[in-house]
């Protein structure tokens, strides 16, 4: 933003005649500060971790997975089991980077099938989990004018449920 003013300042008068008007510096320190304090500074990850600005979580030992649907904006939630926690993490920003986000979801994908994650069925939906990764949800609250499915008592699987097959799946 200083770059441009300074620019277009240069340019309108053929100098740097601008340098002297304190209206230019007003407007540069001011929109310095809003973009510094309003801006979202960084996200990081690791092979096992993601870190936003000063909170991280480990994501291969993840207790809590939420996504948070706000005026068109998703946001992910972690917690660990170090007791450490991520709030507000923009999933857009998080997937706009592909590495990023490779790193991020097999840690979730390890911490869903490891069986001590708290994911409800929104979340799974959003993020395309499968439901034979990991516990099913324990609670079902069906909408207005929906029933709830009909399981099997010794698998906790809906009657049509058909397993995956493949090279990945012993079938």
């Amino acid at each position: 933003m200083v770059a441009v003013l300074a620019l277009y300042g240069t340019a309108q008068n053929l100098g740097l005649e601008w340098m002297s008007w304190w209206g230019y510096w007003a407007i540069m320190g001011v929109s310095s500060w809003f973009m510094y304090f309003t801006g979202d500074r960084w996200t990081a990850a690791g092979a096992s971790w993601v870190q936003k600005q000063n909170s991280w979580v480990d994501t291969y030992h993840l207790t809590r997975i939420r996504v948070y649907v706000g005026r068109g904006i998703r946001s992910l939630s972690f917690g660990d089991t170090h007791g450490n926690e991520l709030r507000s993490l923009s999933l857009a920003q998080i997937q706009a980077n592909p590495d990023l986000w490779d790193l991020v979801y097999n840690g979730i994908l390890h911490s869903v099938a490891s069986g001590n994650c708290d994911i409800d069925a929104k979340t799974r939906q959003i993020l395309q989990i499968p439901y034979e990764l990991g516990p099913r949800p324990v609670r079902y609250v069906p909408r207005r004018g929906r029933v709830a499915p009909v399981t099997d008592r010794r698998t906790r699987r809906p009657v049509n449920f058909v397993p995956r097959t493949g090279r990945h799946r012993p079938g």
